[in-house]
């Protein structure tokens, strides 16, 4: 018996409700811990030096996909130089992520963690 498909269906189901009950505050606060749980797949990932290429591929891609929805969801003319800032820090971290993963440089992802660990934590504080 598969048992794949239920994990998966809970695992959706448990992220969708998380978003529904959420302000728009809420939800860029989800996404950066999801994106945090990526990087640091993604890093364990590298290190462990292609054993599990499709957890690597999966977390490089969810990633990506995090960082540009954070991008598209700054507003630059309420945000001024803060939200500018953020899209270049997000900017710093996808480049980042991208050389990271062609050199399977895990060491890299753990500064781009620390940078959204540091992003989610100001975010949370302004609750």
């Amino acid at each position: 018996m598969n048992h794949s498909l239920p994990i998966q269906n809970y695992l959706q189901n448990d992220i969708n409700q998380k978003v529904e009950n959420n302000n728009p505050h809420g939800v860029i606060e989800q996404i950066l811990i999801e994106l945090k749980k990526n990087l640091s797949t993604l890093a364990y990932c590298l290190k462990d030096k292609g054993h599990m290429p499709e957890a690597k591929s999966k977390c490089f891609s969810k990633s990506l996909t995090a960082i540009y929805i954070l991008q598209s969801s700054l507003d630059f003319k309420s945000g001024g130089d803060i939200a500018q800032n953020l899209f270049e820090l997000y900017d710093f971290c996808k480049t980042t992520i991208i050389k990271s993963f062609s050199k399977n440089d895990f060491e890299a992802i753990f500064k781009v963690i620390d940078i959204i660990s540091e992003i989610l934590d100001g975010w949370k504080s302004i609750k």
